[in-house]
């Protein structure tokens, strides 16, 4: 195989990863308002996809919400190291939404 057809398939890859990420970060972005007090994680998952990390206590990017807080969803764009934009999802102990939170 030569150096030409090796360059050109590492730019495509590149390129449909660009793509591909780009597409998730919309479809979380447009989304995630349609999120609502109390919804369930199932119902989280079904909308937003499965998060990347889930972290407790409820404490992420140095944000942190009320004590009643379990656990905290986080979707991270597949940018994120360039664009450090992100998605919070909090839920209480019986996996209720209680608050969202993001950074543009």
């Amino acid at each position: 195989m030569n150096w030409k057809a090796i360059l050109g398939a590492i730019v495509i890859l590149l390129l449909v990863a660009t793509a591909v990420g780009m597409i998730r970060d919309s479809r979380i972005d447009s989304d995630f308002p349609s999120l609502r007090a109390k919804a369930s994680e199932a119902e989280v998952r079904r909308i937003m996809g499965n998060p990347r990390t889930i972290q407790s206590p409820c404490d992420a990017y140095g944000t942190s919400v009320s004590p009643d807080c379990n656990h905290v969803f986080i979707y991270r764009s597949i940018f994120y190291p360039v664009r450090g934009k992100y998605w919070l999802v909090f839920f209480n102990e019986n996996n209720q939404v209680t608050a969202t939170s993001s950074e543009q």
